[in-house]
């Protein structure tokens, strides 16, 4: 019996004895008026603002019912980044991209009740967006210039096609190369003279880069050596409204370029021209167009179904010279000529409305269709951006003007929308570039601008990369001209505009 008493007494011993914490209160025995200590109160948990390296979490404050402070330990995986934390709201940081994440958040109340809330997220993709300042050379700054055209070479890198001048009147075809990260890999000019207000192209060939600019054809090697120059006398005329205004090369790499030239018939103030070259630069031939008071080119396309696609501007109201002459009458309208590679007419349109304007650019889209655009000018000199889609036949399907920007270059997005890049707010005393993106249903998806203190920036031309993010080489022109700050900016966006600026250079 009495190892039986000494058994049953230590037995009770351990059950009193059992859950009891370390501060001495047992959540499970009941209080002076009989209840229980309960766990803090349930709470939600969100997640917010995922980039590809940084997630931001927040909560909602978990109440206890005994009114006692909570706080809260937060775990990702494995790991323990918060313990008795007191806020409700937390940055994760140092994360991976294209990761998916889980974790949980603790409530805790001091006698150890506790409620657990699990949260999951997937990171973004890295697209190393940035903004890089070049000089318009390799080894000299305060070199003024300007980009027209970006191109992705075959090597995997990028091509910038301007000008720039050394005493800031004489202008000289210009071409950078820079690499995927916005660093220069060389930077050359080339010495024909032709003042800022020339119109420069260029489109990539099999052994290089094809660059016209005013009156001369420059073919380049990969490595923008030349291979050959030509001066194309016609065009050699040293006036405004005389010159080649684009180039193409097939195939067989013969060579079509379009120009304006002044005329001199009764009813004629200009003409355009269409020019077939041989790869060596000789002139083929020759055919002019010159159905109305103005009829001019602008851009040159080969279509996939190997025909040329050339947008123009044509006078539509029937305006003389003479009416030219002594008052405004004028109607400029989008002109659009689909030819042969032989030169001869398949068919040719004009749209218009009741603006005047400015052809600016052309494109194939992969369904066949063609997007081509400009500049709208009302009757109050007000301008707008103007961009139409057409079928093959010339068959208009959307007619866009959009008030806030001037387009100069449209580019189709791997889930056939468009992205066009022009100037914004052209009447702003600083000048900025803008972005538009349509959507496949041609619908405004986004906006974007992006500008300088005391600059104009402006981009004439940008592309899509392989991660669905845009590439930019814009120029930058310094307001004050006492001041050396003319910049070549190469710009990396993500698919939505967006890129990292650094402090100003």
């Amino acid at each position: 019996m009495k190892i039986n008493f000494f058994l049953l007494t230590l037995l009770a011993i351990l059950v009193s004895c059992e859950g009891i914490p370390e501060d001495g209160q047992n959540p499970d025995v009941p209080d002076n008026n009989g209840e229980k200590n309960l766990s803090p109160e349930k709470f939600t948990v969100y997640v917010d603002s995922v980039s590809y390296n940084i997630a931001f979490i927040r909560w909602d404050e978990s109440k206890d019912p005994e009114g006692f402070s909570t706080n809260y330990t937060i775990i990702l995986g494995e790991k323990i980044l918060a313990d008795k934390y007191v806020e409700t709201s937390l940055i994760l940081d140092s994360l991976k991209g294209l990761t998916n994440y889980k974790g949980k958040v603790i409530a805790k109340d001091p006698q150890g009740n506790s409620h657990s809330v699990d949260f999951d997220f997937t990171t973004k993709r890295d697209y190393q967006t940035f903004l890089k300042y070049l000089n318009f050379s390799i080894d000299q700054e305060c070199i003024p210039g300007f980009i027209q055209n970006l191109f992705k070479a075959p090597d995997g890198n990028y091509l910038a096609i301007g000008k720039s001048t050394e005493n800031g009147s004489n202008y000289f075809n210009f071409v950078a190369k820079i690499d995927p990260l916005g660093n220069p890999i060389w930077m050359k000019s080339y010495p024909y003279e032709n003042g800022d207000y020339w119109e420069i192209q260029a489109v990539l060939t099999k052994t290089g880069l094809l660059m016209m600019s005013n009156h001369h054809v420059i073919k380049l090697d990969t490595n923008g050596n030349e291979i050959w120059v030509k001066a194309i006398e016609l065009f050699n005329r040293g006036i405004g409204g005389v010159e080649i205004q684009d180039i193409v090369e097939d195939q067989n790499e013969e060579i079509f370029l379009i120009g304006d030239l002044n005329s001199e018939k009764v009813d004629v103030i200009q003409q355009a021209v269409l020019m077939k070259l041989s790869p060596e630069g000789e002139i083929l031939w020759e055919k002019f167009f010159d159905p109305s008071l103005r009829s001019t080119f602008k851009r040159l396309v080969i279509t996939r179904e190997n025909d040329l696609l050339i947008l123009g501007g044509k006078e539509t109201n029937g305006c003389t010279r003479e009416e030219s002459n002594t008052g405004y009458c004028e109607q400029n309208d989008f002109w659009l000529l689909k030819l042969s590679l032989s030169g001869e007419v398949k068919w040719e349109k004009t749209y218009g409305d009741s603006n005047f304007d400015i052809p600016q650019t052309l494109i194939e889209l992969e369904n066949g269709n063609f997007v081509f655009g400009g500049i709208s000018v009302g009757n109050s000199q007000s301008y707008s951006a103007r961009i139409l889609e057409i079928r093959s036949n010339g068959e208009k399907l959307w007619d866009h003007t959009d008030p806030y920007h001037h387009f100069y270059s449209v580019k189709e997005t791997p889930e056939h929308g468009l992205v066009a890049i022009g100037v914004e707010d052209a009447y702003s005393y600083h000048r900025h570039f803008g972005i538009v993106k349509f959507g496949a249903d041609r619908s405004v998806q986004w906006r974007k601008s992006y500008g300088e203190s005391m600059t104009n920036v402006s981009a004439k031309d940008i592309l899509v990369d392989g991660d669905h993010g845009f590439r930019i080489a814009a120029s930058r022109e310094n307001m004050n001209f006492s001041d050396c700050d003319e910049k070549l900016l190469f710009i990396k966006t993500d698919p939505l505009g967006f890129f990292e600026v650094p402090g100003q250079n």
